[in-house]
């Protein structure tokens, strides 16, 4: 059982006072989100709260709705879930947990500021030990996506300096020591790629590795400049200034493409740390 399953059913224990009726219909609603079925447990704690409007378990019912639409894949509806459920219950202990929850929609829809700064706010609010873990492991992956090395190596040291013996401890350790090891990443410059090919066409290309793209820029520019020059050499003028004119298209194109392949090159790196990075999380993903 998850850590929010267990809070959520600790909440249920210490609340006293619940009828049998109400009671039985929460466990109803508990059994099948448990199940995996949460359109059926969301119609199930929606009925409960129909049928319990002065139920003390409100919030937490609120809060697995919000959750089921979550696991559904329907991020729209969570997230106005989630941000009415601090509005609409302040002093709920499920409240920080709730914010920590738009953070991790903000992950998951790639805004991976907001996310930031959404958990950010939350650090500084809450004193939820298991939450702040969370809420920095969260952080550190946000970094890691934008290839912020350094500030999520922090943010990972700071989730493993909790004091908590959730998984995301242990990977967090792991996964600073790894970005500490294998950062930085070597990549290539596109602003050297581009001077490169500027230089002598394809050389850039060939810095990044791309062979191909290298030679065949190489080919092209030389051909161009064969027949320009056999043009001059014939005194074909009008000839000669149609061909360089295409050349020079080439010509700066060439540069271009230097450019990108690096950019290219980067971003592939990049993305194969990361994937590097989610197999050691090993299930323990944000």
């Amino acid at each position: 059982m998850s850590t929010a399953s267990c809070l959520l059913s600790l909440i249920v224990f210490t609340i006293s006072g619940a009828s049998y009726a109400e009671s039985q219909q929460y466990r109803y609603a508990e059994q099948l989100f448990e199940s995996g079925d949460y359109q059926a447990a969301r119609r199930a704690y929606k009925r409960f709260l129909f049928d319990q409007p002065d139920t003390q378990l409100r919030d937490v019912a609120d809060y697995r709705i919000a959750e089921s639409y979550y696991h559904q894949n329907l991020p729209e509806l969570a997230e106005r879930r989630f941000r009415e459920f601090s509005a609409t219950h302040p002093n709920s202990p499920l409240r920080f947990r709730s914010q920590l929850m738009l953070g991790q929609l903000h992950f998951d829809a790639e805004k991976y500021a907001l996310a930031r700064t959404m958990l950010f706010e939350l650090l500084n609010r809450s004193k939820d030990v298991e939450v702040i873990a969370a809420a920095h492991y969260l952080r550190g992956w946000c970094y890691v996506h934008t290839s912020d090395w350094n500030k999520a190596i922090t943010e990972f040291r700071r989730a493993d300096a909790s004091e908590n013996n959730r998984p995301e401890r242990k990977k967090a350790r792991q996964l600073a020591d790894t970005v500490l090891n294998e950062t930085p990443l070597s990549l290539k410059s596109p602003e050297m790629a581009g001077w490169l090919s500027t230089i002598i066409p394809g050389s850039g290309q060939l810095h990044v590795g791309s062979v191909k793209e290298g030679i065949f820029a190489a080919a092209v520019t030389g051909t161009f400049i064969y027949l320009a020059a056999d043009a001059v050499r014939e005194r074909r003028y009008v000839d000669c200034a149609g061909i360089s004119l295409v050349g020079w298209h080439f010509y700066w194109g060439n540069r271009t493409d230097a450019r990108r392949l690096a950019s290219e090159y980067n971003e592939q790196r990049e993305q194969e740390f990361i994937e590097i990075l989610k197999r050691q999380a090993d299930g323990v993903l944000p």
